[in-house]
């Protein structure tokens, strides 16, 4: 008999890409422990939604916190069964990579497991061409592992992993509103962009760094607003031309190779995309339905 499996989310707004996420790991997980940390989009309502559509026990409850890593280890502590997948719930799963996750557990009875994920951007058939994969991260652990909270950061550390690279997840974190993104990600992955489009990382230039080192508020989205006076109005007005900027430096097409890897859930949505890029003489000038 196969070992169990729970998929262990966090949630933020992820009202965009939730269903995604929950349709790659239908008839694979065998619940689904989703905490959010305070959306105001209607993530929760609709990923209990989609969970009954699939038919997907488990649970969808929501925490404050002031560091993203206790809401991961509040999910963890919620799961009911052996394994537990750290799935982030703007994280799309392929057959192949859930297949290698299914030997992984048969052959390794204590061993965590690594996979990489490709970095869409803006729609799905463009790529974070900054960063294309992101570094192989732990995701599947079993339970009863030893874990250790980072101090800033949003995932535990379980010790080493096995890494698996002959599949990838696909990571949707910048498929998403604009408004979204420049909450969590601005500058995308800690990058700064100079006026002439190079790029520095300073640490404080990350929004979502500053925030969680001040470990006093429980969002992004009251740091933001105490610390920088930008309210959601605000960041609604501004965020489209700031992430149309990132559009036009990064997203690049799809590499043919990367193509068959891709989780099903996103081939169906490249067929009929909710957002995507439009362009004017071979220049990104925005997205549709919105940025």
């Amino acid at each position: 008999m196969s070992p169990k499996i729970s998929c262990a989310m966090i949630s933020w707004n992820e009202a965009s890409t939730i269903d995604l996420t929950l349709k790659s790991v239908a008839g694979f997980a065998d619940e689904v422990i989703l905490v959010d940390t305070g959306s105001w989009d209607g993530t929760q309502k609709i990923a209990r939604e989609w969970m009954h559509k699939l038919n997907l026990s488990g649970q969808v409850t929501q925490v404050k916190i002031v560091r993203l890593g206790e809401a991961r280890m509040k999910t963890l502590s919620l799961c009911s069964h052996e394994w537990m997948l750290m799935q982030d719930s703007d994280l799309a799963l392929s057959t192949g990579l859930k297949q290698e996750i299914k030997r992984h557990m048969n052959k390794y009875k204590k061993h965590s497991m690594g996979i990489k994920s490709i970095n869409l951007m803006g729609d799905y058939e463009h790529y974070f061409s900054n960063l294309p994969f992101m570094a192989h991260h732990q995701i599947l652990i079993k339970k009863g592992t030893v874990t250790k909270l980072r101090k800033a950061l949003d995932r535990p550390s379980f010790g080493s992993p096995k890494v698996n690279a002959k599949c990838f997840a696909v990571n949707l974190s910048r498929v998403r509103p604009a408004w979204r993104c420049w909450y969590r990600g601005e500058p995308f992955d800690r990058q700064y962009y100079r006026k002439d489009g190079k790029r520095r990382s300073p640490p404080e230039s990350n929004r979502q760094w500053r925030w969680q080192r001040t470990r006093k508020y429980h969002s992004i989205r009251e740091y933001t607003e105490a610390e920088e006076g930008y309210t959601l109005e605000d960041v609604k007005r501004i965020a489209p031309t700031w992430f149309l900027r990132q559009l036009q430096i990064e997203a690049k097409p799809l590499k043919k190779e990367w193509w068959a890897g891709l989780a099903e859930v996103v081939k169906a949505e490249i067929k009929s995309p909710r957002y995507k890029l439009i362009y004017e003489k071979g220049r990104i000038i925005g997205r549709r339905p919105e940025l």
